[in-house]
């Protein structure tokens, strides 16, 4: 009787290590493929961002040409997924946020905000002339990003007017800010309302920070990016200069506008003046081509004096000295944004050149 129960007990013993054993082994197996499945989920979101990326880059390149034209793209499968956008030494870089194979440009300047999270983006561009036209400004943001113009006057008419489609409401003060649901929110401070350290809008003090900004215009020419930091506003970087010559639909501004920062803005800006740079070699080329054509032929400018206005020396200013001086200006440019202020009164000069130019009937322009 003993020997029949300490084999009994052997028994339960084998039986209860054996399914010891099944759990184990069970667990290893499970592993295994949860490790196999959780590899395979990887790699297909990589090549989910890979592939959206490309899109993008078609997408941007085609808005990019659609000159005045708001473009409005369905990302409804992207909602769960975080777009991001930088730009660092005249390169821009976009893609999913924590994903591999982002795409960088160094051609195209894309003003943005940092992070993009909607399920439509929209893409919008501006031609920027500096005086003649340089390149198109794509502006990138969503239908969850709201906009909100604080100010009443002639620019703050003309935005809401031309950005129709767009997430964008004036405003009567900074009590009136209601985020509602969207992702994130600008403040387009025309009055000078938003100051470091004065408190943020009520309703926007339980937002992240970084998704609560302010750009306030000061003067014509200059403005400041501010971002939310606790229950208060902070600047968000240096001052900026507005490179334009002003009138409807400055693309300059607007890029300001649409940009996070500072540093997504000049970082465009900089793109934007490589550019400007080799235009004005061609430029020089075909005032020279001009300035031939009518020492050839005299009998051209016996009544319409179009030398005069191209030469050096008769009129003031003339499209020579007005383009060197603009060469020279776009070159210092190109090495550091803070020289670039000075291009907007040699870009004056030149359209003037050009434009009394043209008003002697048949004379040739130079744009």
């Amino acid at each position: 009787m003993a020997f029949k129960k300490n084999k009994t007990k052997k028994g339960q013993i084998q039986v209860t290590f054996n399914w010891f054993y099944v759990l184990i082994a069970g667990g290893v197996i499970l592993l295994f493929f949860f490790g196999i499945v959780m590899k395979q989920q990887k790699v297909s979101e990589e090549n989910l961002a890979y592939d959206v990326v490309r899109i993008m880059e078609s997408i941007f390149t085609g808005a990019g040409v659609s000159e005045k034209t708001k473009n409005f793209i369905d990302t409804s499968g992207l909602v769960d997924y975080t777009l991001y956008f930088n730009c660092d030494e005249s390169v821009s870089e976009f893609g999913i946020r924590d994903k591999g194979s982002p795409a960088q440009n160094v051609v195209d300047p894309i003003f943005s905000p940092r992070e993009i999270k909607t399920t439509q983006l929209i893409l919008w561009s501006l031609p920027y002339k500096l005086p003649f036209k340089v390149i198109d400004l794509m502006f990138v943001t969503s239908w969850n990003t709201k906009y909100f113009v604080l100010g009443n006057n002639a620019f703050a008419e003309e935005f809401l007017n031309s950005t129709t489609g767009l997430n964008v409401i004036p405003i009567p003060d900074l009590n009136s800010v209601d985020p509602q649901k969207n992702f994130q929110i600008r403040i387009i401070d025309l009055t000078g309302s938003v100051q470091e350290g004065l408190p943020v809008p009520d309703k926007t003090t339980l937002m992240d920070d970084d998704k609560v900004t302010a750009i306030s215009f000061i003067g014509t020419h200059s403005a400041q990016y501010f971002q939310k930091e606790g229950n208060s506003w902070r600047k968000a970087g240096d001052k900026i200069a507005i490179i334009s010559l002003g009138g409807e639909r400055d693309a300059a501004k607007y890029a300001a506008i649409f940009s996070q920062d500072s540093n997504i803005y000049q970082c465009n800006m900089m793109k934007v003046f490589k550019r400007f740079n080799f235009l004005l070699e061609i430029y020089e080329q075909k005032l020279k081509e001009i300035e031939l054509y009518y020492v050839e032929s005299p009998e051209k400018t016996l009544t319409k004096d179009c030398l005069g206005y191209i030469q050096a020396g008769q009129y003031e200013p003339n499209l020579q000295q007005a383009l060197t001086l603009l060469k020279g200006n776009a070159k210092a440019c190109s090495i550091l944004f803070d020289h670039c202020a000075d291009l907007i009164e040699a870009s004056a000069k030149l359209k003037e050149a050009n434009t009394n130019l043209g008003s002697k009937g048949d004379c040739l322009t130079l744009y």
